[in-house]
């Protein structure tokens, strides 16, 4: 009885193992599907296959999210054989850890059996927090202050939902974490004068969501610069003041604007020398205007008698 159980099976596999392994060779597996969310509703979604695909492959990814669907198409060419991937622009993303997203990829060929791939992911699991923003330095003589800006998302978490990484241009980083009403800072001394730029990242905290994706570094550059001493705001300021006093003064010379200011004022004083010293100071007297025209009437009269 034991051999007959068994010579069924036998048969069975001899008969049809070789069309087995025939419709395995014509299959294509998709295999190591990744999504990530990045700029808050934008998702691309990366895959590979177990064997080549053939130049007439057709490529379907579904995202679904409660009522939320949206499909891309991906058509194979001879270039694009190692790049597989699709990407959906503008999503309505609901970022809930109790609202999966299924992500199920399927082809079609000619010659070959395209095997569907489907997986579920945590919104917060795959997202790519954008880079911090508004990174600023700020110098003094002894420190170094970086500030920044949390990153726009779609919800509303606080500042310790939030993790940073801080790195100098060499190698040396740090994570830093926030609360409440604390200030998104923080400040160095400036003992190393090699350091020429700061990097900074940002991803999310398990103490809130899953952390995800780390983002991308937000770069700034410290520029060959030295604090401004106390001391020179002052002096800039009489600069400026004995600058504008000099120029006053040779305009007012230039173009002669003191006496039309300040007219001179005549003196009464002042005795009229040069007239009494001329008519022997006799000033009541006869003037030279009067004598000349005496002595011209008088030489008429003579003239008169002679003819």
């Amino acid at each position: 009885m034991f051999v007959i159980v068994w010579t069924f099976p036998l048969v069975w596999l001899m008969i049809y193992h070789p069309c087995l392994a025939q419709d395995s060779n014509r299959s294509i597996d998709i295999t190591n599907v990744n999504c990530i969310i990045y700029n808050i509703s934008t998702l691309n979604c990366t895959w590979d296959t177990n064997k080549e695909v053939p130049d007439d492959s057709q490529f379907i990814v579904h995202f679904k999210q409660d009522e939320r669907a949206a499909v891309c198409y991906l058509y194979i060419q001879k270039t694009q054989k190692e790049d597989l991937k699709c990407n959906f622009q503008q999503l309505e993303i609901e970022y809930s850890e109790m609202k999966k997203i299924n992500i199920s990829v399927n082809g079609s060929s000619k010659d070959y059996k395209m095997n569907t791939y489907s997986e579920l992911f945590d919104p917060f699991s795959i997202e790519k927090l954008n880079p911090p923003v508004n990174v600023r330095l700020s110098l003094s003589v002894n420190n170094i202050t970086l500030t920044w800006e949390q990153p726009p998302t779609k919800y509303n978490f606080p500042k310790h939902c939030f993790i940073y990484e801080i790195m100098d241009s060499n190698g040396a980083s740090s994570q830093k974490m926030f609360k409440g009403n604390e200030n998104i800072s923080v400040t160095f001394q400036r003992a190393d004068t090699s350091t020429t730029a700061f990097h900074v990242r940002v991803s999310g905290r398990l103490l809130c969501r899953n952390p995800g994706i780390w983002s991308d570094w937000s770069v700034v550059y410290l520029k060959e610069q030295h604090p401004i001493p106390q001391y020179v705001g002052p002096v800039v300021a009489s600069v400026v003041i004995t600058l504008i006093l000099m120029i006053s003064f040779f305009l007012c010379k230039r173009f002669q604007i003191e006496d039309i200011l300040f007219p001179p004022i005549p003196d009464p004083k002042k005795a009229f020398i040069g007239l009494f010293q001329s008519h022997n100071k006799d000033f009541k007297g006869r003037n030279v205007l009067s004598s000349t025209m005496e002595d011209c009437l008088q030489q008429q009269e003579k003239e008169g008698q002679h003819s």
